[in-house]
């Protein structure tokens, strides 16, 4: 009787330095993670934010050519041949809807080497999507504005 006694008695063992161990190491991989994972949630914002100016910067580009190929047409037709100090165009049912393009002509005349009257005109068309253009206080941080300078002569 006494051999069951003693196969039926377990000792506990004493805690050691090992005891809890698991716990610090998982709290220390969860804010590890954490941190990894808001790092690449905010470097994936950046990106994005980044695409989205680029995308409309190409179209403030193409808002300022317009407004080049407007003004140039305005000069050189032969039945008008205008140079309109200023003129504000807008794209309405387009995707440059959101921009206005300022348009600025200046006529200069000159003579040439030849004695020939010579007009010089300078168009300036400056687009941006948050009026006037361009816009020295906007309202939000996605503003984009683009400058084109075309001269021409005739």
């Amino acid at each position: 009787m006494s051999a069951m006694c003693r196969s039926a008695t377990i000792r506990a063992r004493p805690r050691g330095r090992r005891a809890g161990f698991a716990l610090p190491s998982a709290i220390f991989l969860m804010v590890i993670l954490a941190a990894l994972g808001a790092f690449i949630v905010r470097v994936n914002m950046l990106q994005t934010g980044s695409s989205v100016l680029d995308v409309l910067g190409v179209k403030a580009y193409q808002a300022a050519a317009a407004g080049t190929e407007w003004g140039a047409y305005q000069v050189l037709i032969p039945a008008a041949a205008v140079c309109l100090a200023q003129t504000d165009l807008t794209f309405p049912g387009t995707a440059l809807a959101p921009f206005t393009s300022r348009v600025k002509c200046t006529l200069t005349t000159s003579t040439d080497e030849l004695g020939v009257n010579v007009s010089v005109y300078q168009i300036m068309a400056t687009a941006c999507n948050q009026p006037p253009c361009p816009n020295p206080a906007p309202a939000n941080a996605n503003y984009v504005a683009r400058q084109i300078t075309v001269t021409l002569a005739r």
